[in-house]
């Protein structure tokens, strides 16, 4: 098969182009998911309410300030009674600004909870869309541990961002707020150069403006490294959590084989990686801290030292000086936002690319690997199941395929069927392009509705809940009376689980794996389906049990198909076809069909990056 020139952008392509852009376009595509979503205005008015009320403080902010000048000026008069008056203009001031920081506070917390909410289901509304949850593990890198990103990472990117995003609209309203006020008290400090005075028109402006540059620019350079560091550190968190997941629920058989020690080294090698990105990334926050705390002690001192000409002249009484400090340093800290909030914004940088990664990835799943060939499938208007010149590309390098002897195969309700294949041959895969779930390879499969079918993997789904709910799932268990659901478990052998339907559990836990397989069959029962197929499912049940259980669709279903992959342990006389799968290089399968395509399908499986494993 030739590569198509002009294929859709893959997902690593897509993801590529977004990381290099930079943050904007990563902001931006989250931004426009919050437009389409159905809770926009819920989701939009919450920023412009707590703008509107930031703008409310900075006004008292600045009324605050010129408040402090008259109080000093009043000191300085030794006059009481306006040193009283003021007492009270501070208590209406304040409490006005109290009342108007509670409100941005509340309205900060609730944003975090709705913008949470909305990214959360928006990822899981992708995450959980037909075959997006199991396709989503062949999209390399940026789908690794989606719990934790769905999870962790979309509440982190929610609390950064509104605390962020109110932090940066008040430090810009501020300025803009104070910016005028310390332009005009500019004209007050004056300079006295060989006898002649003069003065720099908006001088304190331009000395907060430089304060507060040298400080950015300094904190950019010292702290640039923690963006990376910060999402090497969340990827490394993750993979020990996994690691430290796999071992619970594998205890054990870790203990069976006393793999203690393996497991504790194998946990050691990763925490020390988690480790070692943890004491860069210390590092790196305590030479940041060396330009932020710095910059911050000098604050107290630099507005002081640069309005002193003013005031030793006497041009500035002590409350203008006050009121030029208050401003100056009003200035300043707005304008080294950035400088103070730096860690933080790039621990929202790489946070925000890993939500970014999923999302696009998700959104993406339908052309992943879009270089491959696709089996192309359809409705059978029969209700047949047609295999024609199926052939699957297996995970990994993809170079390899699975194929069945015959060109054509139709199978019918009813028949019983049994695809067999050496280890490695591909049968999990065939199972999984039959369910629609695989569809890297070739040929066309037509399948009866997807109703009429139930598949059986070897390790069954049980979720966690009533033992009723976990028999009939998808479906409800209120679907079913009682009796019916006693009737199934008795049916399979599993009578000592009839008086416990009612009972919560986590039943993959709490049953073994052949109890889990037999359930499975009272699924079936359940059900009925006119197509059942199964991939080694009862592989974990010894020959006897098995044979009573496959005796179901010689009774109960004797009009339903039956498509097993694995081995034949039933009786003979219970398949009436078999299939044998072979597996073969797919230059090779290519070469015996037309062999001048041979060399394009080996260039085309082999070129393939970041192909499923």
């Amino acid at each position: 098969m030739s590569a198509i020139a002009d294929k859709p952008q893959s997902v690593a392509e897509r993801l590529l182009d977004i990381s290099t852009a930079g943050v904007w376009p990563q902001f931006t595509s989250l931004v426009r998911g919050v437009k389409r979503a159905p809770e926009r205005w819920v989701l939009l008015s919450f920023p412009v309410l707590a703008t509107l009320v930031i703008a409310a403080i900075a006004a008292g902010q600045v009324r605050l300030n010129a408040w402090q000048g008259a109080l000093y000026d009043a000191l300085q008069r030794y006059d009481l009674e306006d040193f009283l008056r003021q007492i009270v203009v501070f208590l209406v001031i304040i409490s006005g600004l109290l009342c108007l920081v509670v409100a941005q506070t509340w309205l900060t917390e609730v944003s975090k909870v709705k913008l949470r909410a909305w990214l959360t289901r928006d990822l899981l509304d992708e995450w959980l869309r037909p075959k997006h949850a199991y396709l989503l593990a062949f999209a390399g890198e940026n789908g690794v541990n989606p719990d934790q990103r769905i999870q962790e990472d979309a509440r982190h990117l929610s609390e950064l961002s509104a605390d962020l995003g109110g932090g940066l609209a008040q430090a810009t309203l501020l300025l803009l707020g104070f910016v005028g006020v310390l332009w005009v008290l500019s004209s007050e400090v004056v300079f006295n150069f060989e006898g002649t005075a003069f003065t720099i028109p908006g001088y304190m402006v331009w000395c907060a403006l430089a304060y507060a540059s040298a400080g950015s620019w300094l904190t950019w350079r010292v702290g640039q490294p923690l963006i990376d560091l910060n999402a090497r550190h969340y990827a490394r968190e993750a993979e020990f959590r996994v690691a430290l997941v796999r071992v619970v629920e594998h205890a054990e058989s870790i203990s069976l084989y006393r793999g203690e020690r393996d497991e504790r080294a194998a946990l050691d090698t990763i925490l020390a990686s988690v480790l070692s990105v943890t004491r860069n990334l210390a590092g790196g926050v305590a030479r940041l801290t060396w330009i932020t705390s710095g910059h911050g002690w000098l604050a107290i001192i630099v507005p002081f030292l640069m309005a002193a000409p003013g005031y030793f002249g006497g041009k500035l009484t002590l409350g203008s000086l006050i009121i030029v400090v208050g401003a100056f340093n009003q200035v300043q800290s707005s304008l080294r936002w950035f400088v103070d909030n730096f860690s933080r914004i790039a621990d929202w940088r790489a946070t925000l690319f890993r939500v970014v990664a999923i999302r696009e990835s998700l959104r993406s799943l339908d052309n992943l690997h879009a270089g491959q060939g696709r089996i192309e499938f359809s409705d059978d208007p029969a209700g047949k199941l047609t295999l024609e010149d199926v052939e699957t590309f297996l995970p990994g390098t993809m170079v390899d395929c699975a194929f069945v002897d015959e060109t054509k195969v139709e199978l019918s309700p009813g028949d019983h069927v049994l695809v067999t294949g050496e280890t490695a041959a591909g049968k999990t895969t065939f199972f999984l392009a039959i369910a629609g779930l695989w569809s890297w390879g070739r040929g066309k499969i037509s399948l009866p509705a997807r109703g009429d079918m139930i598949f059986l993997p070897q390790q069954p789904y049980l979720p966690p809940g009533l033992l009723c709910d976990a028999i009939a799932y998808p479906a409800e268990s209120k679907d079913f009376s009682d009796e019916d659901l006693r009737a199934a478990l008795r049916r399979i052998g599993l009578d000592h689980l009839v008086d416990e339907l009612n009972r919560h559990a986590s039943w993959d836990r709490y049953l073994s794996l052949d109890e889990q397989q037999a359930l499975s069959f009272a699924r079936v029962l359940l059900h009925s389906p006119r197509w059942v197929l199964l991939d080694d499912a009862l592989g974990a049940i010894e020959p006897a049990k098995r044979d009573q259980l496959m005796e179901i669709f010689n009774n109960e279903l004797a009009g339903s198909a039956v498509i097993s992959t694995g081995r034949s342990d039933s009786k003979d006389n219970f398949y009436d076809k078999v299939l044998h799968l072979r597996r073969c290089p797919r230059a090779e399968r290519a070469m015996a069909q037309d062999p001048t395509t041979a060399v394009l399908a080996e260039n085309d499986g082999a070129s393939q990056t970041g192909a499923p494993s």
